[in-house]
């Protein structure tokens, strides 16, 4: 039965009676708050533009949840979702975009990992280390390449202060229980030392057990209530000082990430993660006719062993340079219109190895450098209107050292990916992005963005060739793939006033050869199932709603908020859906505070999948989360006590985001209680 958003405990539906409730209008004499908080970092990308889809996710929210990565923590912002491999393997999608298609970024410089390549690849990060998440939603991301067709996650931590850090300043953060029954710990310290100079020092130590469940028959018919072999150890540690100039600032920094985690439904298989990244930042400020200078450069050295009953077994390493720059003019004038822009030079050098039994991408040298150009003009009246442009090109280089066997066509042989020949591909992407924005008075606006966009294929979507153990598949490459192109669009209208928000985004996108991995029906390797790296017609389309509320009375402050998205893939040469595309889902809570005390119930309704080819439908469920927090003063501290109950009706839950294969293994977690303090100085 199709449940699409279908209420099925008594509990939710009181729950969403409350809500709505709650958010009826206020009196007339209200209290006014603030709707939107907007500390954007990512230069020529501006919150305050609603023809770019912008989220931001602040320090507080980030911890609130408790999760242990970074896809579990965004998993229910507006648009997006996680691969869901586990909960330790679980990176962004938005959109229904997934692997190369999502931009990680670090303080706006690339990432440099091996998360892209296989979902249960984790990323070397902890939201204790971040002090903000920025998500730009859709190919609005255009300055940073056509991996970010589907949208960027920038990830800004406070290593290199941007701005004078005044005496001595940090917080600690610690949290126990939960469905995997975590303990962890994390500390940020910022210090002024005179000068213009700023010193911070960050770490911290997470330790989680096996995922608790509702209990569930997995695919090989084994009863339980735990997600077997999901345990994780992590910690990290990092330091950065910046001098604060008289025009802007300069600074450096250095980190250590080390991670040990399982693999769901592979329980022989454990991951450990050791990665090193240094980074040098810098902006000024200067009179003239270029007036901004921001620079990035950025060295990581990854590596990541795989281990099999203890042996260590498929090492995978990933080493790269990434550099950015950008200059900023000053703004003039063209008639009636007030312009200007930002111009950039942007490069990502990488060297990729994999050695071992489950090394079925060849070792490969990659090379992208692009240039950019995006200008903003708008009318010198108040109510003028705000133009965009946006324009990039690419030029990417792809060596392989060697390359498997198996024919671009036809059964595949498993002969491995050492003993092939070696191969190279070019590829000069291109893309262009223009929007408006028109205020519409009363505190509506009224925006869209017309965009093409052109992305190189991976390197592992050329390449790839052999049996890929933790997804239970035989992933095969294509070496003919041509760059991947897409033409969107996107309109959105906002309204805005001191006590409420309401926003409403729809987009579309189609693809002559979107490279998907796909399915085959009826062939197997070793019993695996054969996916393919495919070139396929395809088109996105979806829409994003959210409306919020600031309601002041006598009983307290109440702030319910309420989002609803919905995207849906399919390929354009059969009507069939895409595979593992996020289902419709509203989300619904009410923050309630009043003398320090905060409660915070909240409902997910996820609908049930479209399901696509090989894919098959995953039912849909509903959540029910209830956080409790108690916000205290003593004397130079301050901080918040707080507890999380989650799932609280013990639902048996699947994502249907998670590769088939392993869907079936790894429910959501089940009801669990999370205790946790932040102390700030």
């Amino acid at each position: 039965m199709n449940r699409v958003f279908a209420l099925r405990t008594p509990v939710a539906l009181a729950c969403l009676q409350f809500i709505l409730l709650a958010s009826q209008p206020a009196s007339a004499q209200a209290q006014q708050a603030p709707v939107l908080e907007s500390v954007v970092i990512t230069g020529e990308q501006a919150a305050e533009s609603i023809t770019k889809p912008f989220t931001l996710i602040d320090k507080d929210t980030l911890n609130s949840k408790g999760a242990s990565t970074l896809g579990e923590a965004l998993r229910y912002t507006p648009g997006m979702d996680t691969t869901g491999f586990g909960p330790n393997a679980s990176r962004p999608i938005v959109r229904g975009q997934d692997a190369d298609r999502i931009k990680i970024l670090r303080n706006s410089a690339s990432t440099v990992d091996v998360s892209a390549l296989s979902f249960d690849h984790a990323l070397p990060v902890d939201p204790f280390s971040l002090s903000q998440v920025e998500v730009l939603r859709g190919p609005a991301a255009l300055a940073y390449g056509g991996n970010a067709v589907g949208g960027a996650v920038n990830l800004i931590d406070q290593r290199i202060a941007r701005k004078p850090v005044q005496g001595l300043n940090g917080e600690i953060n610690a949290l126990g229980g939960g469905a995997s029954q975590q303990t962890a710990g994390g500390f940020q310290l910022n210090a002024g030392v005179g000068q213009g100079i700023s010193l911070h020092l960050d770490g911290f130590r997470r330790r989680t057990g096996d995922l608790e469940t509702p209990t569930f028959t997995d695919p090989n018919g084994v009863v339980g209530n735990r997600v077997m072999n999901s345990s994780s150890n992590s910690s990290g540690v990092g330091f950065g000082t910046s001098v604060q100039t008289r025009h802007g600032y300069v600074g450096v920094s250095a980190e250590q990430f080390n991670s040990n985690y399982g693999v769901p439904k592979s329980l022989d298989v454990r991951i450990g993660i050791d990665t090193e990244r240094y980074a040098l930042e810098g902006e000024q400020q200067y009179k003239g006719v270029f007036n901004r200078v921001k620079f990035r450069l950025a060295h990581t050295d990854y590596q990541h062993q795989e281990f099999e009953d203890g042996a260590p077994a498929t090492l995978f390493s990933n080493r790269g340079l990434d550099g950015r720059l950008e200059i900023g003019h000053a703004p003039f004038s063209v008639g009636p219109l007030r312009a200007a822009g930002t111009v950039g030079f942007q490069f990502e050098n990488t060297d990729f190895s994999a050695i071992g039994d489950e090394a079925f991408v060849p070792g490969t040298s990659s090379d992208h450098t692009g240039v950019f150009y995006v200008l903003k003009a708008k009318g010198k009246a108040d109510n003028s209107g705000t133009f965009e442009l946006g324009m990039r090109r690419e030029q990417v280089k792809i060596d392989a050292a060697s390359t498997g066997q198996s024919p671009d066509t036809g059964p595949v042989l498993g002969l491995g990916v050492a003993d092939g020949p070696a191969q190279s591909r070019s590829f000069s992407p291109s893309s262009l992005s223009v929007g408006y924005t028109q205020p519409l008075g009363q505190g509506w606006s009224l925006g869209g963005t017309l965009s093409t966009v052109e992305r190189a294929p991976s390197a592992f979507e050329l390449f790839a060739d052999g049996e890929h153990v933790a997804t239970d598949a035989y992933e095969k490459g294509n070496p003919n793939l041509r760059d991947e192109r897409g033409r969107h669009v996107e309109v959105t209208s906002a309204w805005a006033s001191p006590r409420s928000g309401f926003s409403a985004t729809a987009f579309a996108s189609r693809f002559n050869n979107y490279i998907a991995l796909i399915q085959r029906p009826v062939e197997t390797f070793n019993g695996l199932p054969v996916f393919d790296f495919a070139a396929v017609p395809a088109s996105f389309h979806g829409i994003e709603l959210a409306y919020n509320l600031t309601h002041t009375n006598a009983l307290g402050t109440w702030k319910p908020r309420l989002q609803f998205d919905s995207v849906k893939g399919e390929r354009r040469d059969g009507g069939c859906n895409l595979p593992r595309i996020s289902p419709q889902r509203v989300v619904a809570s009410v923050d309630y505070s009043k003398g320090g005390w905060s409660i915070k119930p909240e409902l997910i309704v996820t609908a049930d999948s479209k399901g696509a080819a090989g894919d098959p439908v995953t039912d849909g469920y509903q959540l029910f989360n209830l956080r409790v927090a108690k916000a205290f003063d003593a004397g130079n501290w301050a901080g918040e006590m707080f507890a999380n109950l989650d799932n609280l009706t013990d639902e048996l839950a699947f994502s249907a985001s998670t590769i088939n294969t392993v869907r079936g293994f790894t429910p959501l977690q089940g009801r669990s209680a999370m205790a946790g303090i932040k102390l700030l100085f």
